[in-house]
């Protein structure tokens, strides 16, 4: 899972998973075409036949002729191509849904829902609530310029929340790596994207303050 999504914003609020699939599909399907492909398989058309000519009367093929070849190639061979996305898209998806429907009628769910229960017992210790990074988040997206990766933001507010953190936040999830307030963090994140204070179109791993709240 990428840094600035935490999996348990899906596992609460699964809708959102769904939401996320349906944007992801959209932006595949509406990729803008490129306003000069024409000029480009024509280019690549007379390329071609110059070359077959030249192999013809056995006249080496300059190096430069070859290398304008197959860029015009590759470029007009990734233009555009969403069925191959798609398509993994569609075989992943009935995968995960083949699994779904075996652990809604073989019962897995509940017993693996047991098991993740017993996995561990919970921390006691005192921890800050998710809303009280709100205001940090805002004000380190301020001081980044209203846009910036989440690993910068997460050091600013971290240079920011110095001193006021209780022992709870400062323990490590059960991954080992992933410090209690930075995951709690990246939840209250979630609930502003829902509320509109963050934007839901920023590109992955980016958090960017709505217009309405520069």
């Amino acid at each position: 899972m990428n840094a600035d999504i935490d999996i348990e914003c899906f596992v609460k609020d699964p809708g959102f998973l769904i939401k996320v699939c349906r944007e992801t599909i959209e932006r595949i399907c509406n990729t803008p075409e490129d306003p000069n492909i024409g000029e480009k398989e024509a280019q690549l058309r007379e390329i071609a036949k110059a070359i077959t000519k030249l192999e013809k009367i056995q006249v080496p093929i300059p190096d430069a002729l070859r290398a304008e070849k197959t860029k015009l190639a590759a470029s007009l061979g990734g233009h555009n191509d969403v069925e191959q996305p798609l398509r993994l898209l569609a075989d992943e998806f009935g995968k995960i849904v083949i699994n779904i429907r075996s652990r809604l009628t073989s019962g897995n769910r509940t017993s693996s829902s047991k098991k993740k229960r017993t996995y561990g017992a919970r921390s006691t210790l005192p921890k800050k609530p998710h809303g009280f990074y709100r205001d940090y988040i805002i004000n380190a997206l301020k001081k980044l310029g209203g846009k910036a990766r989440v690993i910068d933001v997460l050091a600013e507010m971290e240079r920011q929340l110095n001193g006021n953190l209780l022992p709870g936040d400062l323990e490590l999830r059960k991954d080992g790596k992933t410090v209690g307030w930075r995951n709690t963090a990246q939840w209250e994140r979630f609930i502003m994207v829902k509320e509109g204070i963050l934007r839901s179109d920023s590109p992955n791993g980016i958090w960017e303050l709505s217009e309405g709240h520069r």
